[in-house]
């Protein structure tokens, strides 16, 4: 029998005047990640608000699967067989291909339900097609009882084109809108759980990320960096031409915690606001619309309201905060789905915690900081910084 690829999208059929841009971007995504991954030519063909695509011949669901959970603008997709319209010749068809746990008495599940979507006009309706292709499964042998509300196993059937295509397990997709199909933004990135996030829930919005790592090397270890190598390059599997900007900042920081004019519990917000400068700059250079920082609202000294108002005053353009209200339980759980968990755990001295005051500025006052900073050649500091930056690309 034929196999195909049925991926559904949602948030995408619901854009008006431009539904095409975001399918072209989906179609490129499904065709580009496929290829690169099998060394297969594919055929991704939109029909009906769905996109098919032809497998070949024992093709591995799971490797399939794991590249199609990594593209965005994906609601669910299915691996399907090409069935007759014809509700006996089908039965007869979804029974000789049913899984093989189905009939383990060990494994089968309680209960089971067959469930049909139509995109064409049929002589019936979908529950009566549904009624009579669980009594020719039932009438066949499967011992399973009928739970319509909450079954354990579906037999899903669509039929459009002259065909019933039907399944036996949905894929989750990972949502959001195809990967650059936004502006670019520009993501400080750190080799701890928070940051890693918010560049996944902007990617996932459609957003190209470029991502801007302050490193202390030869302050600190070369470990930071090569962590936040290893970050970039699971992030880089969800979208295309990833670039990763490595900043040496540990000089900064050394003059700012060295200069006798400003006080210690202040270095924090100084070193973020010309973190902020500095990626400004690579935003502009860019033509980035903005900057994505992995703020959590109180959670460090940093981002308390008042740092964060005074921190994010030095910008002039955007700041995406997209974890700015999660728990750190929901940080972590993301970070395990999308595998940046394990080196986020990793112990490594980073930028963050160098030259940090022993009791940090929670409420920090713009006025105040733009004092303490008339005694810092900011903008020495930023140009030096930018001319001895280190560019890397991952595909």
């Amino acid at each position: 029998m034929k196999r195909f690829l049925i991926v559904h999208y949602s948030e995408i059929g619901l854009k008006l005047g431009n539904t095409s841009y975001f399918l072209s971007k989906l179609r490129h995504a499904l065709k580009i990640r496929l290829e690169k991954k099998f060394r297969k030519t594919f055929s991704v063909i939109h029909v009906l608000k769905r996109f098919m695509i032809g497998l070949p011949d024992n093709f591995d669901e799971l490797e399939y699967s794991n590249v199609l959970q990594k593209i965005f603008g994906i609601k669910n997709f299915k691996f399907v067989y090409e069935g007759f319209v014809d509700a006996k010749k089908l039965g007869n068809q979804i029974w000789e291909n049913l899984p093989k746990y189905v009939f383990d008495v060990s494994k089968k599940p309680k209960s089971f339900r067959v469930k049909v979507k139509r995109s064409m006009i049929l002589p019936y309706k979908s529950f009566e097609m549904e009624r009579d292709l669980g009594a020719i499964l039932i009438d066949k042998g499967l011992d399973i009882k009928v739970n319509l509300t909450e079954p354990e196993f579906v037999a899903d059937v669509e039929f459009f084109d002259d065909y019933g295509y039907f399944s036996f397990k949905k894929y989750a997709g990972a949502g959001g809108l195809p990967s650059n199909s936004q502006s670019k933004l520009v993501s400080l990135l750190s080799a701890g759980f928070d940051s890693p996030v918010a560049a996944y829930q902007m990617m996932r919005r459609g957003a190209r990320v470029i991502f801007v790592h302050f490193h202390g090397y030869p302050y600190t270890g070369k470990e930071e960096v090569e962590q936040v190598e290893d970050l970039v390059k699971i992030l880089s599997g969800y979208q295309f031409d990833t670039k990763l900007y490595l900043v040496p900042y540990g000089k900064v920081q050394r003059e700012i915690a060295t200069n006798l004019d400003v006080p210690a519990k202040i270095r924090t917000v100084l070193y973020r606001r010309i973190m902020i400068r500095i990626a400004e700059e690579i935003c502009k250079k860019e033509k980035a619309k903005g900057l994505v920082t992995g703020d959590n609202y109180g959670q460090v000294a940093s981002q308390t309201p008042e740092n964060i108002f005074v921190i994010q005053e030095v910008s002039s353009v955007p700041i995406f905060t997209p974890l700015i209200s999660f728990d750190k339980e929901d940080i972590i759980k993301i970070a395990r789905k999308i595998g940046t968990h394990d080196i986020s755990m990793l112990p490594c001295k980073d930028t963050c915690t160098m030259f940090a005051p022993k009791t940090p500025e929670l409420k920090a006052n713009v006025r105040n900081v733009l004092g303490y900073e008339k005694k810092i050649d900011v903008e020495k500091l930023v140009n030096e910084v930018l001319s001895g930056c280190e560019v890397k690309y991952f595909s």
